[in-house]
């Protein structure tokens, strides 16, 4: 089979954004198509509609005002608006990771500074 149109989308089993090559489409539903994520091989039925509904959502530029205050004591959800005080840059939550010590962390895409993985519902000690 040959290589056909990527697209980057959320894989439902990887649970995070990855690179998804074109299966095929589906008859009686000309909007919804197959794809394939090059990380799992998992394959996931994606709604065109939908999907270009979410691309046009990302385009909207972020609102200082809109966006919470990253805190890493917090739990955040993806696609959920976040402003870093120390970066002084807000950015859109794409993905959740664990990290290699077992702890959790959401990668950000920032519009200045580009993708950084932040910790995550970290229990701050209040030793003084």
């Amino acid at each position: 089979m040959a290589k056909g149109k990527n697209i980057l989308h959320h894989c439902p089993h990887c649970d995070r954004v990855t690179k998804m090559e074109i299966i095929g489409a589906v008859e009686n539903q000309p909007t919804k198509t197959w794809y394939r994520c090059s990380r799992c091989r998992h394959a996931s039925l994606v709604d065109q509609q939908v999907l270009q509904l979410a691309q046009e959502e990302a385009r909207k530029k972020l609102d200082r005002a809109t966006c919470a205050e990253y805190r890493p004591d917090r739990t955040y959800s993806i696609g959920d608006a976040i402003f870093h005080t120390d970066l002084d840059d807000i950015g859109k939550i794409t993905s959740k990771v664990r990290t290699s010590g077992g702890g959790r962390a959401i990668v950000v895409s920032f519009e200045k500074h580009g993708e950084r993985r932040l910790l995550e519902s970290v229990t701050l000690d209040s030793a003084e």
